[in-house]
């Protein structure tokens, strides 16, 4: 299943994976289109009825970091891609696997010396008995949580956004992680789904790309002197993407429309 959409430009993308449907969903936009409103109420209605609805186990979503957290929201064209992330639903909750792209602007200047300093992400899942606890992380890191009581003001995410949501912090330290490097590790809980991790559970801020799912932050490091190389942080963000279960259901909702509208042409 691939769920794809499109904010700002192409490039500006994350992916829900399980088999192949952008040619099928735009064949189904033809279709809504062409039908009449009570169809299409009907096809909307069950989309909406996936909202509730968990992840499967193996079902997986990928994000994009190729936003620069400094952009405007207008800007086009294509950027650096600093870091892609993989998220899976298990058994126990969500794993993760972070893989930085060397050849980035954020990291080729200093290829071995440049470090992923965090990795800051919204989290909408249960906190009163579900928080998410770390497991397997390969290298070791710190995870931190804020949890958003639902009173303002908005909790701060990373490089000026802001949330509704909750925030997980996740931080390998000064040197652990370099950008050459992949890292992976398990975020389990009761509750805790990928879901949890997609649309709408976003991220946000004034005059930058928004919504966003979170912010990537490399630094590069001189080994000589042990101090930061450049000392702000080359942030980059990914934006939102919809839940799995939203978009199989649309494309449910689109197969029944085709097939009435093929029904009354016999």
């Amino acid at each position: 299943m691939n769920i794809f959409f499109s904010s700002l430009g192409a490039h500006r993308r994350a992916q829900v994976k399980k088999g192949g449907i952008p040619g099928r969903l735009k064949e189904g936009l033809v279709k809504l289109r062409r039908a009449r409103p009570a169809q299409v109420t009907a096809a909307v209605l069950i989309a909406l009825g996936a909202q509730g609805a968990g992840a499967a186990v193996g079902d997986q979503a990928t994000w994009k970091f190729n936003i620069p957290a400094t952009g405007n929201p207008s800007i086009v064209g294509l950027f650096d891609l600093a870091a892609t992330l993989v998220g899976t639903e298990t058994a126990n909750g969500v794993s993760f696997v972070l893989t930085p792209n060397p050849l980035s602007s954020g990291i080729a200047d200093w290829p071995t010396r440049t470090f992923v300093e965090r990795l800051s992400i919204v989290y909408g899942g249960p906190t009163a008995a579900g928080l998410p606890t770390l497991f397997n992380a390969n290298p070791a890191l710190a995870l931190g949580i804020k949890i958003n009581d639902g009173t303002p003001p908005q909790l701060s995410l990373d490089a000026g956004y802001k949330t509704n949501y909750n925030v997980l912090n996740l931080d390998w330290g000064s040197h652990q992680f370099l950008g050459n490097e992949t890292a992976s590790w398990e975020l389990r809980g009761a509750g805790v789904d990928l879901k949890d991790f997609l649309y709408p559970v976003t991220g946000e801020a004034n005059n930058k790309p928004s919504p966003i799912f979170g912010v990537i932050s490399l630094t590069a490091y001189d080994l000589e002197t042990g101090r930061k190389a450049n000392p702000t942080p080359s942030n980059w963000v990914a934006l939102q993407v919809p839940e799995p279960g939203s978009t199989a259901l649309l494309m449910a909702g689109l197969s029944v429309l085709g097939f009435v509208g093929r029904r009354r042409r016999i």
